[in-house]
């Protein structure tokens, strides 16, 4: 009895030294060689024995994507409504170095249907109120239209106008005046 359980103790041990000794190796960490000096060590998640843990790389790597997206969704949606369309003074004509602005914000409300849009009309602050009010939503109608003609739904979009009353510019100045007289966008 006592040479087997020898045998039986000396198997268990040589077992119990290799898993050891798998389990505490460390794979050594991969870099880009193309990479300067300045760039971060990429590394990689790791189970509570320092192996790497394939479905955990694989959320990482997917949460870190899906706020690639969310970042990208929210710098488009910022550039639709922190992009003016200009009108030329006393017009509500859509000039022509305006027409691709207009074309991108088509493309990006249909690519995301679920969004309604306000389209604000203003104006400079020459002529009188009402002129302005109404100049004001000759300019936003004007670009609702453009819109629709490039498949955009008339039901996501709702027009107001302002006039004169929202300068972004309060200079009396050409410059000033040109970058009052616009249609802003609101996603709403």
């Amino acid at each position: 009895m006592g040479k087997t359980w020898t045998g039986k103790s000396a198997i268990l041990i040589v077992l119990l030294t290799m898993m050891v000794a798998v389990s505490c190796a460390k794979k050594p960490m991969e870099t880009d060689p193309t990479a300067g000096d300045a760039a971060p060590a990429v590394t990689q998640p790791a189970d509570h024995e320092g192996a790497v843990n394939p479905e955990e790389a694989a959320r990482v790597s997917e949460e870190e994507l899906m706020k690639k997206e969310a970042a990208a969704r929210a710098e488009a949606r910022a550039d639709f409504e922190n992009t003016a369309i200009l009108f030329n003074y006393d017009s509500s004509a859509i000039q022509d170095s305006e027409v691709t602005s207009l074309e991108k914000k088509a493309e990006w409300l249909n690519s995301n249907p679920g969004v309604r849009i306000t389209i604000e009309g203003h104006c400079d602050d020459r002529g009188t109120t009402d002129y302005n009010l109404a100049l004001g939503d000759r300019r936003a109608a004007r670009v609702k239209a453009f819109l629709e003609s490039l498949g955009v739904s008339a039901d996501r979009i709702v027009t107001v106008s302002y006039g004169e009353e929202r300068p972004i510019d309060m200079a009396q100045t050409e410059a000033a005046w040109a970058k009052n007289r616009r249609a802003s966008f609101v996603i709403r």
